[in-house]
């Protein structure tokens, strides 16, 4: 054995093992409820060797041992788990956020105050269907008025609370890109910190280790990482495939605003390109259906829309195809159609709020200008020069441009419009002025201008005295319905107003509308009288028809239309069909997290019982060290005593 000094050594290297291995198990059943705490386990190893020579009745030389040490306190940690676990993580957060979203917009539709909005819908139709058989009745009119204005009231609610969703999807957005830089900021400080002590060599950083670790598996779920350790220990993280957590510091994203909105888009200062380009946005494949943060901008949208961003196919059966005519205005307004449906794939079909936002705007706006078209009968008038009222130039619903040389011009927002092919050179019909240059500095040649005006041949009366024109029942804040301009024979022409007192084009929208207010004072406004002051019952027949016709479909690329009520069944019918595809993407991503993080647990989490069990061995081994350093200190004494005497 060891001389007696060597001996105690020994003794008093078990004491301090076995108190490190005691400390060790302490520190695990202290953070046994420690979210993110991965168990440690001590390590043991024999200590140096001396080498004893030998003697002249013994010359052999002998080697001792001189007690135990520690070697390391390793974490119970499993990497090929981590990774798994984050990769699902990112996924399971991607269709978390849609998934939300669809159901934040079915709640907008459903029950809100008791009262779910097919029901103020459907009121609207019976009402019609109530005047429609007794047109002159004032107690019918005036119940028109309340379900129209019931109907609008609810819309706008609906309206209200999906924008309003929009807006918070947008703080999330924001609030997401300033967690993505804490955390990233958090791990290259852990990096730093765990660099520092174990550049030593003599500590490992385990409780540091594992904090970057709980920080690693926040931010999986946020965006899509990729990282690998450095020998110095320090973690280089890769988000959405560019360089974010590096050695020398964090490369931060930022936000930049969409034109005319509020809406933000995260980008990389230091690359001068957005996180999600244009070409991976829409993807879904290929492992690109990750990242919370992408599924709440899909979800959320880039853009505002209306009802003139859905876009409706057209149907040959409305068109007169015998006639030149009749088959170019079909062939315009297909063409047209495909520009909008490509738009419309591109920017809105991925969003769930701007489809929810576009549609629903689709069907007010639709529903709206059909009733006051029927109340308000109209008819199209194509001249070569502009409408002037007081000096100024009245909007048309379209302009034309006819024999252009160029293919492709632009609006006033620099955006490409395509000409339609035509014996060597291109006609455009436009809502807006269009320019020959991007930077809309040379403005081009009009050819015709379209305007809707007034059929003064089919228009009825009103009830009152003085016989005046019928009005809408609708009608948008800030814009009467016709400027009124003399028609040159002494007589009056209305033209269909296309431009609020803000001079910007306007059209029925959800947004901007309201009742009309001399229809809601006096229901005798309604048109629902003859000329000869009879009650009109075929314009109570065309309201009624209304439900009855082709409207649109909810999905663009559908062949087939339906009516309104059709297209609002189809329309929530949609988000009913999503939410479900989606609840069952969540379920099936929250089952493989949960079964990940089982894993871990498994093999990372702190057992009670087992924690215990190492602590009585600990304590023997302890007692037994103690019990130990007794015995030689007797040897040791006894020795000195009998040398003494």
């Amino acid at each position: 054995m060891a001389n007696g000094m060597g001996s105690l050594m020994i003794g008093a290297t078990g004491l301090k093992s076995s108190q490190a291995a005691l400390n060790t198990t302490a520190h695990n059943l202290a953070n046994i409820d420690t979210k993110g705490y991965t168990r440690q386990q001590i390590a043991f190893k024999d200590t140096q060797y001396v080498k004893v020579p030998g003697n002249y009745n013994c010359p052999v030389t002998s080697t001792y041992g001189l007690g135990v040490g520690v070697n390391e306190i390793r974490r119970i940690r499993d990497e090929f788990i981590d990774r798994a676990y984050r990769s699902e993580n990112c996924r399971l957060g991607y269709y978390s956020s849609q998934y939300k979203t669809i159901e934040e917009i079915e709640d907008q539709f459903g029950e809100l105050q008791g009262v779910t909005y097919q029901e103020s819908l459907e009121n609207l139709r019976d009402a019609i269907n109530e005047l429609s058989k007794e047109p002159s009745s004032t107690t019918r009119r005036s119940s028109l008025i309340q379900s129209a204005s019931a109907f609008l009231t609810r819309s706008q609610a609906v309206y209200k609370g999906l924008t309003d969703y929009q807006a918070t999807l947008n703080i999330e957005v924001e609030n997401m890109v300033n967690k993505i830089n804490k955390l990233g900021k958090e791990i290259f400080d852990l990096n730093k910190q765990i660099a520092k002590i174990e550049s030593v060599g003599l500590e490992d950083a385990n409780d540091y280790r594992d904090a970057r670790d709980n920080a690693l598996d926040e931010l999986s779920g946020y965006i899509n990482i990729s990282y690998f350790e450095e020998p110095s220990g320090e973690v280089v993280v890769n988000a959405e495939g560019v360089p974010f957590v590096t050695l020398t510091g964090t490369l931060e994203m930022s936000m930049r605003t969409t034109e005319g909105t509020m809406l933000h888009i995260p980008t990389w200062p230091a690359f001068d390109r957005d996180v999600y380009p244009e070409s991976v946005m829409n993807k879904i494949t290929d492992n690109y259906d990750k990242a919370e943060l992408k599924g709440l901008l899909l979800a959320r949208g880039s853009i505002l829309v209306s009802a003139d961003d859905v876009p409706v196919k057209p149907q040959q059966k409305d068109y007169d195809l015998t006639t030149n005519d009749g088959k170019q205005k079909y062939e315009n307004d297909y063409a047209e159609y495909l520009d909008k449906q490509e738009y419309y794939n591109k920017y809105i079909d991925s969003s769930a709020i701007l489809t929810a936002i576009a549609g629903l705007d689709k069907l007010v706006s639709g529903l709206v200008t059909a009733i006051n078209d029927v109340l308000c009968p109209e008819k199209e008038m194509t001249l070569t020069a502009p409408l002037m009222n007081n000096g100024e130039e009245v909007m048309p619903n379209t302009y034309t441009y006819s024999g252009v040389a160029q293919d492709v011009m632009y609006d006033v927002y620099g955006n490409e419009v395509k000409g339609k092919s035509e014996n060597g050179t291109y006609t455009f019909v436009s809502k807006e002025k269009l320019y020959t240059d991007k930077e809309h500095t040379n403005a081009a040649t009009v050819s015709s201008y379209n305007y809707t005006i007034l059929d003064m041949d089919k228009t009825d009366y009103g009830m009152d005295d003085d016989k005046t024109v019928g009005e809408e029942i609708f009608s948008r804040a800030d814009t009467p319905r016709y400027i009124i301009m003399d028609d040159g024979n002494g007589g009056k022409m209305y033209v269909h107003n296309n431009q609020n007192e803000r001079g910007n084009r306007t059209e029925y929208s959800v947004g901007n509308l309201h009742i009309n207010a001399a229809v809601a004072q006096d229901v005798g406004k309604i048109p629902m009288t003859t000329v000869q002051g009879k009650e009109d019952m075929a314009r109570g027949q065309e309201l009624l028809d209304i439900w009855s016709m082709d409207f649109a479909s909810v999905n663009p690329e559908q062949y087939s239309v339906g009516t309104f009520s059709e297209y609002y069944d189809n329309f929530t019918s949609q988000y009913a069909i999503a939410g479900n595809v989606l609840e069952d993407f969540v379920g099936h991503w929250q089952t493989m997290v949960s079964g990940y993080d089982h894993q871990r647990m498994q093999t990372e989490g702190v057992s009670s019982d087992e924690e215990l069990q190492k602590m009585i061995k600990y304590q023997q081994a302890y007692n037994a060290s103690s019990r130990y350093i007794n015995v030689i200190s007797e040897m040791l004494e006894h020795l000195v005593t009998s040398l003494g005497s």
